[in-house]
């Protein structure tokens, strides 16, 4: 299978429900390495700015395209944004992989009105998006950066005006691998191996123990990842964890919410005596998690529990908690592009409905004296300043402690917890508030 004929059934599966990454990887066996590159810029390009390219394609396209077909649209999709945004692809290369590829999958009648509607937008779209992106109005701005405009509208409510539209651009961007190297492990002989396979690397100012990639390497394809010397995490993830180990004073640790387990895996490599009790509503995620942590060698450290985190309880009162609450990771949609087409602000709602009960359910759980990490990747107030808010009203036992903002992208949240802001393909956006619940 060609780069481009993958990037066409990849973004089929997407849209219908899929998840970009596991998707690619499926067929990352099935393809030339040179190819699995295209098909992954080609899957992200197109997601990345999906409004944008949908509007394209009505506005050069005459026929409606609730008439085409599925396979028809998303050849298109994928061509017009391989236009806009890869330089260097030649157009004739481009519409010929999708015409072959249309006919690979038996439905060829379409395949003039692919060819004539990539090379109008090829002929005429440029003058019109040089105007969007230089507009001022922020509905343009969204449209150009593609980001949803109820996301772009409620920003604009919760920030100022320059800050709705740096958060718009930076959410647009995109985004490349950041790596965390494990404890012991060298991060200067770490890049000299790296960079002997030819590849780039280089050493994060931001965080002690992490790297940067100008690109998105398979996870197996990196030295030590199955060794468990390093973890493909974003730094403002790493922060996270980091930031909360540092108020950890060797008491008994819950993990509320552990996911796939990567902060799991990252305080048992940080704090190799910590006993941590890790819990998830998911099986399949504690399925994940426990891999992720014999992965690590750290899975006779973490005990793992299936179940509801508002009805757990602990098997050990815990003096530290971390509750990295389920949201709606508009802070990753520029590393996870297809989720921001599939939110809408009744779930941002909702999600803040359930932040709420499982921050209130983590300060009923915290031995009094013990801290309360709360974090999300949203930059949406409602999940996150809010529902701090809101549980430190009910619970006047809960103070803040400060986390100290050394990085240029790190703010102080309105009025509790710290922001971190997209702004670098290596930092996504998160949210952190540490909480003391006093003695």
């Amino acid at each position: 299978m060609r780069g481009i004929e993958a990037a066409l059934q990849v973004y089929g599966e997407v849209s219908e429900g899929a998840f970009a990454a596991e998707a690619l990887r499926k067929l990352y066996t099935d393809i030339a390495p040179s190819d699995r590159v295209l098909a992954a810029t080609l899957v992200y390009c197109s997601l990345r700015r999906q409004g944008l390219w949908k509007h394209l394609l009505t506005k050069y396209c005459r026929r409606n395209t609730k008439d085409m077909s599925a396979l028809t649209h998303n050849a298109l999709i994928i061509g017009i944004s391989g236009i806009v945004e890869l330089k260097y692809f030649a157009l004739p290369v481009l519409i010929n992989g999708l015409v072959q590829a249309i006919k690979s999958k038996g439905d060829d009648h379409d395949i003039g009105l692919v060819n004539a509607v990539l090379h109008t937008v090829a002929d005429e779209a440029k003058p019109y998006l040089a105007e969007l992106k230089k507009s001022s109005a922020l509905r343009d701005q969204a449209l150009y950066w593609g980001i949803p405009g109820w996301a772009a509208a409620q920003w604009s409510k919760d920030m100022s005006i320059s800050e709705a539209k740096h958060l718009v651009r930076s959410s647009g961007m995109r985004t490349y691998l950041s790596l965390r190297l494990s404890m012991g492990v060298d991060r200067e002989e770490w890049l000299q191996e790296y960079r002997a396979s030819g590849k780039k690397a280089w050493a994060s100012p931001f965080l002690e123990r992490s790297v940067r990639t100008p690109a998105n390497p398979y996870p197996l394809e990196i030295p030590g990842f199955s060794e468990g010397r390093i973890t493909p995490q974003s730094e403002s993830s790493m922060f996270v964890a980091e930031a909360f180990s540092k108020r950890w004073k060797g008491e008994p640790l819950l993990d509320m919410c552990c996911g796939r387990g990567i902060k799991t895996g990252q305080l048992a490599d940080m704090m190799p005596e910590a006993k941590i009790e890790a819990w998830d509503i998911s099986e399949g995620r504690i399925r994940s998690a426990e891999y992720e942590m014999i992965r690590m060698s750290a899975r006779d450290r973490v005990s793992f529990f299936c179940g509801d985190s508002l009805r757990l309880e602990p098997k050990t009162e815990p003096k530290a908690i971390l509750l990295d609450a389920p949201c709606t990771g508009s802070g990753t949609w520029g590393r996870h592009p297809e989720s921001k087409w599939r939110i809408t602000p009744e779930m941002v709602s909702d999600a803040a409905d359930l932040q709420r009960k499982l921050l209130d359910r983590a300060v009923s759980l915290v031995a009094p004296g013990g801290i309360v990490a709360y974090s999300t990747c949203s930059m949406f107030r409602e999940e996150n300043e809010k529902v701090v808010a809101s549980v430190m009203a009910r619970h006047p036992e809960l103070t803040e402690v400060p986390v100290e903002r050394s990085h240029k992208l790190m703010s102080k949240g309105k009025p509790y917890g710290t922001l971190i802001w997209p702004g670098l393909p290596w930092i996504d956006g998160f949210y952190l508030a540490l909480l003391v619940k006093r003695k």
